[in-house]
């Protein structure tokens, strides 16, 4: 199996820009933003999530486009805000013309920031250097839920722990990660048992960079069982598995993206799943259950992004063998 063990090597390159958790180093591949390419699909996990979309409307053949992508989405920080408290979705105006027409797109770049419900909270026309589009969000945040008023319904009522969670996500939003957390950590000692808050605070401790801390705690969340820790239980998942590749503990891993797989069909970001547990594979020789997992995702993703990646992936193999 050497071609295919070859093949997977290039995998681990692909995979490596979103596997890798550890703060960046001199030189490093940072993680990339996980666009969405379906914006009905992304519009749903924004109403699910109570998050904003922002999206990239961009062309291949647009070199500001491409200078964004490469100077201010390719940021560390641009990266995790986005990540944190965004939907991103990533639209080719060529592809989708009638996207474009529907929101007015008449330039490119142009980033456009949505409720929910579709309304817009800011446009950003052309190329913005990183540290202006991120002073820009940050803005459009504050705007888009005040800071003060956040503040004003989580002191209410403390028991809300949705108001004292947009709260906590607003502050770090603004800049100000050390204040998110203490307001996260003061809930949760009145709700010592609330795994969102855990869920919370690891997400945080994890784009702050304190890998060791993050991976404590979802190693926590997900020792409490499905029963207790519901949707977090869920969500706790991945990012435990991406940091553990960071950290190339890929026996572990693979330990906890097969938990994953195995909750069942319905679960988010299955395809992903199945995407980094063949990286992990193809790094411990497995290069059967890696191709395996190839497979898997092409079923579940036929028409994204990874479906694609897998797909290219396959075809070289085949060509080689």
């Amino acid at each position: 199996m050497k071609t295919i063990t070859f093949t997977l090597a290039f995998l681990a390159a692909v995979a490596g820009a979103f596997a890798q958790e550890e703060p960046a180093k001199t030189g490093a591949k940072k993680k990339a933003i996980n666009w969405r390419e379906n914006y009905a699909g992304a519009l749903q996990e924004a109403a699910r999530t109570s998050r904003p979309l922002l999206i990239d409307f961009e062309a291949d053949w647009c070199g500001w486009c491409k200078k964004l992508d490469r100077e201010t989405f390719g940021n560390g920080d641009v990266i995790r805000l986005v990540e944190q408290f965004f939907i991103p979705v990533r639209i080719d105006t060529d592809r989708e013309p009638k996207l474009s027409a529907k929101f007015e797109v008449r330039g490119l770049p142009t980033i456009l920031l949505l409720g929910p419900n579709e309304k817009e909270l800011q446009r950003l026309s052309g190329f913005r250097p990183a540290d202006k589009f991120l002073s820009e969000l940050r803005q459009t945040i504050k705007t888009a839920a005040s800071l003060d008023e956040l503040k004003k319904a989580a002191k209410k009522s403390p028991s809300d722990l949705g108001a004292v969670r947009a709260w906590a996500r607003a502050v770090f939003a603004s800049g100000d990660g050390v204040e998110a957390e203490k307001i996260l950590a003061g809930a949760l000692e009145r709700n010592p048992l609330e795994n969102s808050l855990l869920l919370d605070i690891a997400d945080l401790k994890k784009a702050g960079g304190n890998t060791d801390e993050a991976r404590k705690l979802y190693e926590q969340i997900l020792a409490s069982g499905e029963a207790r820790a519901g949707e977090s239980y869920h969500k706790a998942h991945l990012p435990l598995a991406r940091l553990l590749l960071g950290k190339k503990d890929y026996q572990g891993a693979v330990k906890i993206l097969s938990a994953y797989t195995g909750l069942g069909k319905d679960i988010d970001n299955l395809a992903e799943a199945f995407f980094l547990r063949s990286y992990a594979y193809s790094v411990l020789d497995r290069d059967v259950e890696a191709l395996a997992d190839l497979r898997k995702v092409q079923e579940t993703d036929p028409d994204g992004d990874y479906g694609a990646r897998a797909a290219y992936i396959i075809d070289l193999v085949d060509r080689k063998e």
